[in-house]
């Protein structure tokens, strides 16, 4: 293996010296950095390697090279209006086609099955194709934009990418146009301007260029799934992609940087081959051992070694301009079992990255729930039918062929072992997520609907008594119900995670609740008292996070089925007692009876322009009766068992989205849309912090409670003793006084015991604040802190002075001291209305105790807002210079004890701006010093 010569070892070829100088080891050639000794597949043997070749190649004799065996490979390119073959053995020219002199041929591909070549012109706006023996041609579709074209030969589809409109679409290669449209879009979410597009039929992959924003490559499957960025970084203009199955990796032309790079397909190994004569690339092309590309400057069509940039040639100079390029050869598009052929779909089938068919609808039809069918738009809705233990779901195109028989018309049954009783039911179509209630149970379940056609479960909320009616937000996922145990509506977060009570004040016997969630508006029927048959029912509104709450319907009658038009600016619903379907506006105008004398009324709904209903008669049999909502004639079937709930639905339906569909509206736990915003909630345990973000509520241990707002816990002398102890004041709330006069609640009193009573007030000025004192050296007293209350309206233009210790003579002016700003978040003004109080918030902020922050202030808030702010701070400027005058008048006193110069200037004008009802700023003294004792600081610092 080696000599030893004057202690010097060598070895031989093939062999290297390890680190010991003494031992041979085998060199991997193939592994070598920078080499590349063979075309395709190296293999290492001991002192050598071998080179091995792909199917459909041979080795040449050189021992290296491997050559594509079988017909010749040929070079089909683009040249202006011209489709030109170039033979690459023969070095042969030929004209497939001439188009028309004003047309651009833009991109081409072709497909060996079929032996058709395709291209599309930029000027038409259509793909086009001709038959490799010149004798067929035709047009498969027009009316697009199509950027690049390339040949799913496996799947039997061609793709384009649309720069314009942010696309990636896919038709048929049988497709022939007469006059209407056969495409799919395959993916045309958060693309910006896809441009060059290759294809992998064998592993059911695509990749395109995105040159619009930043430019990256990227990859997903045929049919748009698992979609991912592949490379981001060291692009310029990539105005061309195409793949090399012989060696893993992908190739683009750069036209920002003048160069072909290249990378492996998982997004590594980044190389880049720049020429001087690679000046501005349009298409490229890879065959064998090399790379094609056309050249737009020079308007040449040129090739190198892909690996190395070297060997370049010049193969075709034309005076027109070539554009698109392909490699034909059959190793190219090699055979493979077509998997869309087992999907049995009815119209187009898009290859996965499962080796799986994936069924595709063209523009104007839906895929059916079987996954396999397309039907129309309006044809894709369906009724579902709540039976006691099945919900049976209808079709609305199958209704046709029922027309007033005894028979059920086409339909499936989704039947239930977990449910004993139906009592009610909604459907997010998006998902395919049922939600059910039973009777006699506080359940809600989740059925979610497998594309397997298995049907899974879950139970996301359980209350006491009876869920008698739920509605789910399927934009937010929240879920809206009403139990049998309290008159609330009651609202879940997704998934029944986090609850809470949303209405419940007024409210008597809610029976329905019904959402519309692109307006964020919620509608339900009340009954009214139990015991007052005057009230009778109501249908009211409001928004989806309670607010704007208003009656749009008062009668004695009791409305079931309430629904929303489609477009949810009309309310219908059914009168049982008076055989009657109603509707009325949203805003309350234009009420109308749209349908009379309904015999055995039972249930209804709306939806997809229709009116649903039931009747039972005499002998208990059930018919569900349907009518388009414009015309008078009714249908019917007959269904044999009790129904006790029907909706409709459909994907096209549920579509739009509100302030709480995309990640939960920022808050922390509940979003509940409305329609200028949304409004964040807690669950039962935790309290607001901010406007968006929960926190934990204090966990009180016995005997000590919680303040509603979970913020504080006090003990139970604490309630309904006249005093304000919680924030927000819930302490007191609901407490009954047996003497107003000396037992109402009052405000906090200060550390000497003595009540703080504003004194007499203009209009609109805030109540004078607090001032505690810490003593200081030799006796003196400093501020620690400076208490600012917000100013409180004035309910008359004059307010009797109360005396120390008393109660106040005027009424108004004792229902404001059972508020207090903390009431109001510090955010409001707090005042009485009979035994409530209730917040006058300030600008910006809204709710209860204004907690949450406004979108969009009233006109009449502003006006407030800033005649109040005025005021506040000329009451700030007012207690600024009465301080700094007795602050100064005590320094002065103490002065030669504490060795201190201290000067007083304008004291005439200090007092006359004391004796002055407008109060103004003093200028700053460099020259007043302040002297604090250890720890004492002041927490409020204003200027002197």
């Amino acid at each position: 293996m080696f000599s030893n010569l004057c202690q010097v070892c060598a070895c031989e070829r093939g062999f290297e010296l390890k680190s010991s100088g003494q031992i041979c080891e085998d060199v991997d050639e193939c592994q070598r950095l920078g080499g590349h000794p063979c075309s395709q597949t190296c293999v290492n043997t001991k002192g050598s390697y071998t080179c091995a070749c792909h199917p459909g190649y041979s080795l040449e004799p050189d021992g290296h090279t491997c050559k594509a065996t079988g017909t010749e490979p040929v070079l089909l390119v683009a040249v202006q209006f011209k489709l030109l073959l170039y033979g690459m053995r023969s070095l042969k020219e030929d004209i497939l086609a001439t188009t028309d002199k004003n047309l651009i041929i833009f991109s081409i591909d072709y497909d060996l099955v079929d032996q058709k070549v395709f291209w599309t012109d930029l000027g038409a706006q259509s793909i086009q194709w001709i038959s490799m023996d010149m004798k067929k041609k035709g047009t498969m579709v027009k009316g697009i934009k199509a950027d690049c074209i390339v040949v799913d030969w496996i799947g039997r589809n061609l793709y384009w990418t649309d720069g314009t409109a942010g696309q990636i679409l896919a038709i048929q290669l049988t497709a022939i146009w007469r006059g209407k449209s056969e495409y799919t879009v395959v993916l045309d979410n958060d693309l910006n301007q896809p441009r060059s597009l290759a294809l992998d039929p064998l592993n059911g992959l695509m990749y395109w260029s995105e040159i619009g924003g930043e430019p990256q490559i990227e990859q997903a499957g045929m049919d748009g799934s698992s979609r991912k960025i592949l490379l981001s970084q060291g692009l310029g203009w990539p105005t061309s992609i195409v793949l090399d199955q012989l060696s893993w990796k992908i190739f683009w032309s750069d036209d920002k940087f003048h160069c072909i790079g290249s990378a492996n397909l998982d997004g590594t190994g980044i190389s880049m081959l720049q020429l001087t004569q690679i000046k501005s690339p349009f298409s490229v092309a890879v065959f064998e051992d090399e790379v094609f590309w056309s050249e737009m400057k020079t308007r040449t069509v040129q090739r190198m070694k892909k690996m190395t940039g070297k060997n370049r040639a010049v193969l075709i100079k034309r005076l027109e301009q070539p554009y698109g390029l392909k490699v034909m050869h059959e190793v190219l598009q090699p055979r493979s079992s077509n998997p869309c052929l087992d999907a049995e779909c009815s119209h187009l089938c898009l290859l996965s990255p499962q080796s799986k068919g994936s069924c595709r609808c063209p523009a104007g039809l839906l895929l059916a729930d079987d996954g396999v069918n397309c039907v129309p738009l309006k044809e894709s809705a369906f009724l579902f039918l709540g039976l006691p233990t099945v919900i049976m779901q209808i079709y609305l195109k199958n209704l046709d062929a029922s027309r007033g028989q005894a028979t059920l018309p086409g339909h499936r049954i989704l039947p239930f072992t977990n449910v004993n009783q139906l009592a009610s039911m909604d459907y997010v179509a998006q998902e395919k997520v049922l939600y059910l209630t039973e009777w006699n149970t506080g359940d809600i379940w989740l059925l979610r609907l497998k594309d397997s056609g298995k049907l899974s479960w879950r139970k996301i909320i359980s209350v006491e008594g009876t869920v008698t009616d739920l509605a789910v937000d399927w934009l937010s996922g929240n879920i809206y119900w009403i139990g049998s145990e309290n008159a609330h509506i009651n609202i879940a977060s997704p998934r029944g995670q986090y609850s809470t009570v949303l209405l419940s004040g007024s409210l008597y016997r809610p029976t329905c609740v019904v959402l519309h969630p692109p307006t964020a508006v919620m509608c339900f029927v009340d009954l009214g008292p139990q015991d007052d048959g005057r009230r009778g029912s109501s249908i009211e509104c409001a928004s989806m996070d309670g607010s704007r709450r208003k009656v749009l319907w008062r009668k004695p009658q009791v409305p079931v089925g309430l629904s929303f038009s489609d477009a949810g600016t009309r309310l219908y619903w059914a009168d049982p007692g008076r055989g009657l379907i109603e509707s009325i506006q949203q805003d309350g105008s234009r009420y109308r009876v749209d349908r009379r004398g309904i015999q055995g009324l039972n249930l209804f709904t709306y939806g997809q322009g229709m009116m649903f209903w039931t009747t039972v008669d005499d002998a208990q049999i059930s018919k569900v009766w349907y009518s388009k909502a414009e015309l008078s004639e009714n249908r019917w079937f007959q269904v044999d068992q009790k129904i006790v709930d029907l909706k409709v639905y459909s994907k096209l339906s549920q579509q739009g989205s509100n302030h709480c569909s995309k990640d939960n509206g920022g808050c922390s736990h509940i979003c509940l849309p409305k329609p200028e915003g949304q409004t964040c909630k807690c669950p039962s345990g935790y309290y607001l912090d901010d406007i968006k973000k929960c926190l934990e509520a204090v966990r009180c241990s016995a005997p000590s409670q919680s303040c509603k707002d979970g913020q504080k816990c006090i003990s139970a002398t604490q309630v309904c003793d006249g005093h304000a102890d919680c924030l927000d004041g819930s302490d007191e709330m609901d407490c009954t006084y047996p003497d107003t006069t000396h037992s109402t609640p009052t405000p906090k009193t200060s550390e000497s015991g003595k009540r703080l009573t504003p004194k007499a007030v203009q209009p609109l000025q805030g109540t004078k604040s607090t001032k505690t004192r810490s003593p200081g050296p030799e006796g003196m007293n400093y501020p620690v802190r400076k208490i600012l209350t917000p100013p409180i309206p004035a309910l008359e233009s004059e307010t009797p002075e109360t005396k120390e210790g008393g109660q106040p003579k005027d009424s108004h002016r004792e229902k404001l001291l059972l508020c207090s700003s903390d009431f109001c978040s510090g955010r409001g003004i707090c005042t009485m209305q009979g035994e409530l109080r209730k917040c006058n918030c300030l600008m910006g902020y809204s709710g209860d105790f204004c907690e949450a922050a406004a979108h969009g202030p009233a006109p009449g808030h502003i006006a407030l807002s800033l005649t109040i702010a005025l005021l506040v701070v000329l009451v700030i400027l007012g207690a600024f210079v009465y301080f700094r005058r007795e602050h100064k008048l005590k320094r002065n006193r103490t002065a030669s004890s504490r060795n201190l110069t201290c000067h007083k200037e304008n004291d005439q004008e200090e007092e006359n701006l004391m004796n002055s009802e407008t109060f103004v700023n003093e200028a700053y003294d460099e020259q007043t010093c302040f002297v604090f004792g250890p720890q004492e600081y002041p927490l409020l610092a204003l200027p002197e």
